[in-house]
C-alpha cells in the first residue's frame, strides 16, 4: 500500500498541513463568522424575550391585583346589597304582618261584637221563654196566674245575678 511507503509520508504530511491550512482559513473567514453571528442574534433574542416576559409577567401581576381588589371591591358591594334588601324585605314584612294583624284584630273585635249581640238576643229569647215557662208552672201547680211583669223581674234578677257570676 502507498500510504504506509515511508518514503511518501513527508509530502503526505505537507499537503495534509497546506489542506488543513486550507480549510482552516475556509472556515475562519467564512462558516466561523456565520456561526458567531446566528448565536449571537439567538442570544439577544432570547434575552429580549425574557425581557418582554419580564415585563408581560409585571403586567399580569398588576391585572390580577387589580382583579382581586376589583372582585373584593364587589363582594363587598353584594354583602351591603344584600343587607340592605334583607332589611327592606324585613321592613315590608313587619310592615304587611301589622297590617294583617290589624285587619285581623278588627275582624276579631267585630267578630265578638256580632257574638256578644248574638248571646244577648239569645239570652233575651231565653228570658222571655223562662218567664213563659214559669207563668205556664206556676199556673200548672198552684193554680195562680201572676203578673207577666213579676215573672220577668224575677227571672231578670236571677239570670243577672248568673251573668255576673259567669263575668266576674
Amino acid at each position: 500500500m502507498p500510504q504506509l511507503d515511508p518514503a511518501v509520508f513527508l509530502p503526505q504530511i505537507f499537503w495534509l498541513f497546506i489542506l488543513f491550512g486550507v480549510v482552516y482559513l475556509f472556515i475562519a473567514h467564512s462558516a466561523a463568522p456565520k456561526i458567531t453571528e446566528v448565536l449571537e442574534r439567538r442570544q439577544d433574542r432570547i434575552a429580549s424575550d425574557l425581557q418582554e416576559a419580564e415585563k408581560l409577567q409585571a403586567q399580569a401581576e398588576d391585572a390580577r391585583a387589580a382583579y382581586e381588589k376589583a372582585l373584593d371591591e364587589a363582594r363587598a358591594k353584594a354583602t351591603l346589597t344584600v343587607a340592605a334588601k334583607r332589611e327592606a324585605i324585613k321592613a315590608d314584612v313587619e310592615a304587611e304582618y301589622n297590617k294583617l294583624s290589624a285587619s285581623l284584630n278588627k275582624d276579631a273585635a267585630a267578630a265578638e261584637a256580632k257574638i256578644a249581640a248574638a248571646k244577648d238576643k239569645a239570652l233575651d229569647e231565653v228570658r222571655i221563654m223562662a218567664a213563659d215557662v214559669c207563668k205556664d208552672i206556676i199556673l200548672s201547680v198552684s193554680g195562680l196566674e201572676l203578673d207577666q211583669k213579676v215573672i220577668s223581674a224575677s227571672v231578670d234578677s236571677k239570670f243577672n245575678v248568673m251573668k255576673e257570676t259567669a263575668n266576674g
